[in-house]
């Protein structure tokens, strides 16, 4: 089911990001005053969760207590988000086929901002599906707000749709 997960998510991505091409820099660079102001911070925002999710996932408990990054990311461009993002989407694919289902319950210190928290794999894995599922939708939305048609990216889509084929 995580494995689907990965791949919905994924799929989702790479409609919105194809979607995201056929807008002006001006639109995905406009404030719209949703999530993290435009549409390329929040695409932006969306590949850094789920770059730093998973070097959190393939981090070995026995490395010790593994810390969430505070410094500021690169920006990138969204020429170089749909480049570089179908390697997150492979390294959680190869990541799951090559788990067992032991794996996911073995629990990962996390040094967060505020706290060490001790949370188990499958959680990081759901709390990163979820958070990009959330930011997805907002860019739906601010795509909607600029007058355009977004993609149909909901998961009945995906089951109809790509997971068929």
């Amino acid at each position: 089911m995580l494995l689907s997960d990965v791949r919905y998510s994924a799929w989702a991505n790479r409609l919105l990001l194809d979607a995201c091409a056929a807008l002006t820099a001006e639109e995905i660079n406009r404030d719209l005053r949703i999530s993290h102001a435009n549409i390329l911070a929040t695409l932006s925002h969306i590949y850094d969760g789920e770059s730093v999710w998973l070097d959190r996932l393939r981090t070995r408990p026995e490395a010790g207590p593994w810390r969430l990054p505070m410094d500021p990311t690169p920006k990138l461009s969204l020429d170089e988000l749909r480049r570089r993002w179908p390697e997150l989407w492979d390294g959680y694919r190869r990541l799951l086929e090559d788990s067992s289902e032991a794996d996911f319950g073995v629990e990962l210190p996390t040094q967060l901002p505020q706290s060490l928290e001790v949370l188990p794999w499958w959680k990081i894995l759901r709390h990163m599906l979820d958070h990009s599922t959330l930011h997805r939708g907002q860019v739906v939305g601010m795509i909607r707000s600029l007058d355009h048609q977004p993609p149909a990216i909901n998961r009945m889509d995906y089951f109809l749709v790509a997971e068929a084929s």
